[in-house]
């Protein structure tokens, strides 16, 4: 049960923290923890590979997330 407490203590903080993001900037930090994650358990556990998955992770998550604004601001104002 501890296991399970203290990730969830941290993702509701994370949850808390990202409500007066933009767009961008949601996108840009959800894409660079999915890159770590996905760099991380496709390079075997290096640290190498967890840091260059978060840096394209960030840059696909901006990507997205500039687009969303985009899209926003078009229909919006």
């Amino acid at each position: 049960m501890k296991k399970f407490i203290i990730p969830l203590f941290f993702m509701s903080l994370i949850t808390i923290t990202l409500n007066g993001c933009t767009p961008t900037q949601v996108g840009t930090t959800t894409g660079a923890a999915a890159g770590t994650g996905i760099g991380y358990a496709v390079s075997g556990g290096s640290a190498a590979g967890s840091i260059i998955g978060a840096g394209a992770g960030a840059l696909v998550g901006y990507g997205i997330g500039r687009s969303q604004e985009r899209q926003y601001r078009y229909y919006y104002y």
